[in-house]
């Protein structure tokens, strides 16, 4: 059996499936939403991560399939900032957190711009993040009840939109 972290490891270099990549943008941005801000495995259970701003980035999030281009792109370059401001002051496990919105920035900018975008850096860092700041147990099941939320999304379409 190969270990979470593993299997982490070979999300973030493509060779296996990273959950959040595939499907149409609203389910994609809506689960990167819930990256940031579901109550159980969200990045705003990561110790030394900001829930207000973890609140804030979930909330754009979802605004990315519906927003005007010019509005986003400003409020993502805020967002931006931010990132290089905790990062600079995090420790450990917030780190990756932080890693995380830096990566989902460069995505939402790429598809503001009209570029594919895969998310998949920005899910590794925030499974790292969940790796370095838990216990193993707890840290896998977090990550465990991400990638079902996801599954759940994509494969079954009376989920979409829920948070699970």
């Amino acid at each position: 059996m190969i270990s979470l972290s593993d299997r982490v490891l070979l999300m973030a270099t493509g060779e296996i499936e990273c959950p959040g990549t595939e499907g149409p943008a609203s389910l994609r941005w809506n689960w990167l939403a819930d990256m940031y801000s579901h109550p159980v495995w969200g990045l705003v259970t990561i110790p030394g991560f900001s829930v207000s701003v973890g609140c804030e980035i979930a909330m754009l999030c979802r605004d990315m399939p519906t927003g005007t281009v010019n509005s986003l792109a400003t409020r993502w370059d805020a967002v931006h900032r931010l990132g290089a401001i905790g990062a600079s002051r995090a420790q450990s496990a917030a780190l990756y957190a932080w890693s995380a919105v830096a990566d989902t920035t460069v995505d939402a900018h790429d598809y503001l711009s009209g570029h594919q975008f895969s998310g998949a850096e920005a899910v590794a860092a925030a499974f790292w993040a969940h790796l370095a700041a838990k216990p193993g147990s707890v840290a896998e099941a977090c990550v465990a009840a991400a990638i079902e939320a996801w599954d759940l999304r994509l494969h079954r379409p009376s989920t979409r939109g829920a948070v699970a």
